[in-house]
């Protein structure tokens, strides 16, 4: 049976690849240039680069890290994390350790942070909002110091906004909003190392890519899903592509596109209240500042975190520090993360401006003067979903749609509308592929149950 996988990213390479060693006839289309989406990289002044910061974290599983060592072979390195985080105006080791806690932030803070952990027996249940969970869990100190400000940062959301249920998937053991959890618990050092490729993050990409291509996956790039139409026996595609638009039909659509425009796909025929649940959804989007600076390195960290309101980047990366790798000596290039909203100010301002912006608050930050000489600017309108309370009732309301479709089904970060990580996508697309019967038609009760699974994925930083 032939299957229409639409979006070339990780997710629907994977799921491309595993429905086409299962038999089907597999198209997959994206509307970009090459495959991989945000897992890709690109170069920089001889350098590559990623779209921010990306690692395959060790807690992945085993089979896929064995499956990648055979794709990759010595390419696949082991590295120790060697980062840092601006914490109320100090630099802290990250990933966090409690010594560095300890000794690093300030007495007052402890004090107070443990002090609210002793009084949370007697605090009221977990809340209703994100603000209201992380309140009665960890206290006013952990919250106001650390949790406001960096949602506020990362999903452009007042932590009021934020449904309790879903933003805190974005909470990792050792990322920037479980800060001060190991100022209340000593726990066991986790995520300390991770692997990465030595020609960039994208080098897994490509060899996914090429793997599929070997199993007999048809690829087709700067091609967009215009329409979409299901019915009981196959779904008939309108696809653009180079050479203008195109109908055909398949048996099943496996959709890794975001949700919202897979439901304008699908119109008119789309129920109202669907529509307008999509129309609801929304996503935060991203700008990627690339300076390159004149000089073998900036800093030995591999990254450096900045949940704080004091500056607009989030996160900032050397890439040259993720590995070795065969990269100019003579110059590195810096990433630095500026989460904001697609189409204001701030997106619209051009590379010079951002540069010179991004370097002047790295240097308030305690960084040294970046010096570059060259700035680059990459700009990602849908990078995290926004979990603004009520949010589910809404994916809930599409999702039933998507499901009274035989030969629908949706799946990845934009498809099931999930924060993750490269092992959970890949985990994603091998899953959907077992749900298509081999008639086409997509099991519901067992993608339900894979589903939920997907609903616990805690995303790692």
């Amino acid at each position: 049976m032939s299957v229409l996988v639409a979006g070339a990213g990780p997710t629907g390479l994977i799921a491309a690849r595993a429905l086409a060693d299962r038999g089907h006839d597999v198209l997959l289309i994206d509307q970009a240039p090459a495959v991989g989406g945000m897992s890709s990289s690109f170069e920089i002044a001889g350098q590559r680069v990623d779209f921010g910061s990306h690692r395959l974290h060790g807690r992945a599983d085993p089979k896929l890290l064995g499956e990648l060592r055979e794709l990759l072979g010595e390419d696949l390195q082991r590295r120790d994390r060697n980062g840092r985080i601006r914490l109320l105006g100090r630099w802290v080791a990250f990933p966090l350790q409690f010594r560095d806690l300890l000794n690093g932030l300030p007495r007052w803070f402890a004090v107070r942070a443990a002090l609210d952990a002793a009084l949370s027996p007697f605090r009221r249940a977990k809340g209703t909002n994100f603000a209201q969970d992380v309140r009665a869990g960890l206290g006013p100190t952990v919250f106001d110091a650390f949790y406001a400000p960096y949602a506020k940062k990362l999903w452009g959301l007042p932590a009021e906004e934020i449904d309790a249920s879903m933003a805190k998937r974005r909470v990792s053991a050792g990322g920037p909003l479980d800060i001060v959890r190991r100022l209340v618990s000593v726990r066991s050092e986790e995520g300390r190392s991770f692997y990465y490729p030595r020609l960039g993050y994208g080098q897994i990409i490509d060899a996914i890519a090429d793997s599929a291509t070997r199993s007999g996956v048809e690829i087709c790039l700067s091609t967009r899903l215009d329409a979409l139409t299901c019915t009981e026996d196959g779904v008939d595609a309108v696809l653009c592509g180079p050479n203008g638009f195109e109908t055909r039909r398949f048996s099943t659509c496996v959709s890794t596109v975001a949700v919202q425009h897979l439901v304008d796909a699908s119109m008119p025929a789309v129920p109202s209240e669907v529509a307008d649940a999509a129309s609801r959804l929304e996503h935060r989007g991203m700008l990627l500042v690339y300076l390159v600076i004149p000089r073998p390195q900036y800093t030995p960290f591999d990254a450096h975190y900045f949940p704080g309101q004091d500056t607009l980047v989030a996160r900032l990366s050397e890439p040259k520090n993720y590995r070795d790798g065969d990269d100019p000596a003579e110059s590195t290039v810096l990433c630095a993360e500026i989460p904001c909203d697609e189409g204001g100010d701030l997106w619209r301002m051009n590379s010079e401006s951002l540069g010179g912006l991004v370097s002047r608050q790295l240097v308030e930050q305690g960084l040294p003067v970046t010096g570059h000489v060259a700035t680059e600017v990459r700009r990602l309108p849908c990078v995290y979903p926004k979990y603004r309370h009520g949010y589910q009732d809404d994916l809930d309301c599409i999702e039933t749609w998507v499901n009274e479709q035989p030969r629908l089904v949706t799946v990845g970060r934009l498809g099931l509308f999930v924060p993750d990580n490269l092992h959970h996508v890949i985990e994603m697309g091998n899953a959907v592929a077992r749900v298509v019967n081999s008639d086409g038609n997509v099991d519901r009760e067992a993608w339900r149950l894979r589903r939920e699974e997907f609903r616990s994925n805690v995303v790692e930083d």
